[in-house]
């Protein structure tokens, strides 16, 4: 008599268990790597699109030191002017209220608060959405010299996170290079000697990190996605 050998509906069952198990483990970790990867690509489109912009820019007007900043108060004119031109924009806005959602974007919380709401943010003067990554830019102006801009690199459906969903860069007219680049770009070593990026400075990539003087905790971080290569370390606040 020939005998069939295979498994029993048990043994079955256990393996599959054994299966979900696994999968249960694995999944979020790679579902977790995954967002990381893509953030610091978006993180780093959007410097280098930032640049190309101010590129495009002074082929038409110059070097940025002789550009018109026209009055702080008037930071969508500047936009206007040496910004949009050179963006796909499929939507504006000159002047955002504070915790008001504009062009259908998620009001961006600091990094520190793990319970959004409890923070009176402001989205901003400006914004200009695209399609792609990033999806929008929000701009700023303060002490008459520097241009901040906030980049979603994704519109969640709630809250955005400053750090995980948009990103800070600055534009300062005292620079001897005018570009657009990340907020606070030190090197490793100051980083931890000074404790700006990853410490308790102000706007420092850490959800401990002090806010205040117009920045606040996660403004570094793309700084320091720029100084790991353009990829998120282990020590990353994730």
């Amino acid at each position: 008599m020939t005998r069939h050998h295979g498994f029993t509906l048990a043994e079955v069952l256990i393996t599959l268990g054994i299966i979900g198990v696994v999968a249960a483990i694995t999944m979020p970790v790679l579902i977790q790597n995954y967002q990381k990867k893509a953030t610091a690509e978006g993180v780093k489109k959007a410097y280098v699109e930032l640049n190309q912009i101010i590129d495009r820019a002074k082929a038409d007007y110059g070097d940025p030191s002789g550009w018109d900043y026209y009055e702080k108060e008037n930071l969508a004119k500047w936009v206007q002017t040496y910004i949009e031109p050179y963006v796909n924009v499929i939507g504006r806005n000159d002047s955002c209220a504070a915790n008001k959602r504009c062009l259908g974007l998620s009001l961006y919380y600091p990094l520190k608060f793990s319970k959004p709401g409890s923070v009176n943010t402001n989205i901003g003067q400006y914004i200009i959405t695209k399609p792609g990554v990033p999806v929008a830019y929000a701009f700023f102006r303060y002490d008459g010299i520097v241009t901040r801009v906030r980049v979603y690199i994704r519109n969640p459906k709630k809250y955005a996170f400053v750090g995980k969903d948009v990103f800070t860069f600055v534009f300062k007219t005292q620079d001897k290079n005018l570009t657009f680049r990340p907020y606070r770009p030190w090197t490793r070593n100051e980083v931890y000697d000074k404790d700006v990026l990853l410490g308790t400075g102000e706007g420092a990539c850490n959800p401990k990190a002090a806010g205040g003087n117009n920045w606040t905790p996660g403004d570094a971080c793309s700084g320091l996605i720029m100084l790991d290569g353009w990829k998120i370390s282990k020590d990353y606040p994730w």
